[in-house]
């Protein structure tokens, strides 16, 4: 593989550290730089058997794929993002728009679920509460959710730059807003937000919230994907001077000839370990070894799918382990779609699971989402 030979959709795809070692940029392996390192805490087991859903095939506000999820675990609240589906006019436009046009233009929906009590299983219900639009953001690759009182915060991209070789968008920036259910979107220029850049230079920003350190997660594009760790309270205040932990997205070492490239779908950091989200949709097929004299792989075959999760240590960029996840496998519809850490029970930080969302629903324009997780801690 050359830069002859890679799209900007492979790269898009590839972890950052992997992107810079397929052009020739750099080493395969993350480098890490933190400022006097974060506390050794429990570790997520990534790999090993997944339990029942915690949600499973739910209607979302929109019947686009789900792209990212959080949680408010204080107010026991289920965040989501999604492109808005075509065919949506919304305040202020002329005319509907397409779906393309949509993720093209950074347009998103984020519905609010609130939760009912866990189930003995770990199962939950609940119920949509309230949905609002965000007009010129991004993609939705991830959302960062920040309790404060009765209310939420909501992290995410903004100032959506088209990529149109790839027929979508990522944002410049960050900002932060109080969800407010409302029909009427908020534009970048929304008076609301407040808008951050982490890192001067940067692109293809996005957030995370870690809920168990308070603690805010960026990963950004700046001669490779990087992630930097901030506490959430100097963000907050727009203080990024003093990142807690800083290193390059490793790459990932799976069994190209079996699963391909799997492509990045999420990210989400607790104590002092990020972990990633790898895998695509149940029947793709990629040209996975770039000859053409080879037929296409199908990298996700059905009931199996290539579903990757990856523990990291921040403090170095060290991988620790990559799993081939099948959770979710009877799904008719499978792709994974964003990690979230959530907290059972409000104000226990020693217990925390590790959310996997996938976008499910046999039919396009009418898909669902569904939740699986990871709950067993190994201390360090």
């Amino acid at each position: 593989m050359n830069e002859h030979q890679i799209s900007r959709r492979d790269l898009l795809s590839l972890t950052g550290a992997a992107a810079l070692a397929a052009v020739g940029l750099g080493p395969a392996a993350g480098t890490a730089r933190a400022a006097g390192g974060l506390p050794a805490s429990k570790l997520i087991r990534v790999e090993g058997n997944t339990g029942p859903a915690y949600f499973r095939e739910e209607t979302l506000h929109e019947g686009t794929v789900l792209q990212s999820l959080g949680f408010d675990n204080i107010n026991r609240r289920l965040y989501t993002a999604q492109v808005i589906q075509g065919g949506r006019k919304l305040a202020g436009e002329p005319a509907a728009l397409s779906g393309g046009a949509r993720d093209l233009h950074g347009d998103l929906s984020i519905t609010e679920w609130t939760l009912g009590a866990d189930a003995a299983d770990g199962s939950s219900t609940g119920r949509i509460t309230g949905s609002m639009y965000l007009r010129g953001f991004g993609h939705g690759v991830s959302i960062g959710v920040e309790p404060s009182g009765s209310s939420t915060y909501l992290w995410t991209e903004v100032d959506a730059v088209r990529d149109e070789a790839n027929e979508t968008s990522r944002g410049m920036r960050l900002c932060r807003f109080k969800f407010a259910g409302s029909a009427t979107p908020l534009d970048p220029t929304s008076p609301s937000l407040e808008k951050f850049t982490p890192v001067p230079g940067s692109v293809n920003n996005t957030a995370s919230v870690d809920p168990v350190t308070h603690r805010l997660v960026v990963r950004y594009f700046l001669g490779g994907m990087r992630y930097r760790v901030y506490d959430l309270a100097a963000a907050r205040a727009g203080d990024f001077t003093t990142p807690l932990a800083e290193i390059a997205e490793p790459a990932i070492s799976i069994d190209r000839a079996r699963f391909g490239r799997p492509s990045f779908q999420g990210y989400a950091a607790a104590g002092s370990h990020l972990y990633l989200l790898h895998g695509n949709a149940y029947g793709t097929a990629q040209d996975h070894d770039e000859d053409e004299e080879t037929p296409e792989l199908v990298i996700s075959p059905p009931g199996e799918g290539n579903t990757h999760l990856t523990s990291v240590d921040l403090n170095t960029g060290r991988v620790i382990t990559t799993f081939h996840s099948k959770a979710g496998h009877t799904l008719p519809f499978r792709e994974p779609e964003g990690l979230a850490i959530q907290i059972p029970r409000a104000g226990d930080r020693e217990v925390y699971r590790l959310c996997m969302g996938f976008a499910s629903g046999e039919t396009s324009g009418r898909r669902t989402a569904s939740v699986y997780y990871k709950d067993s801690l190994i201390q360090p």
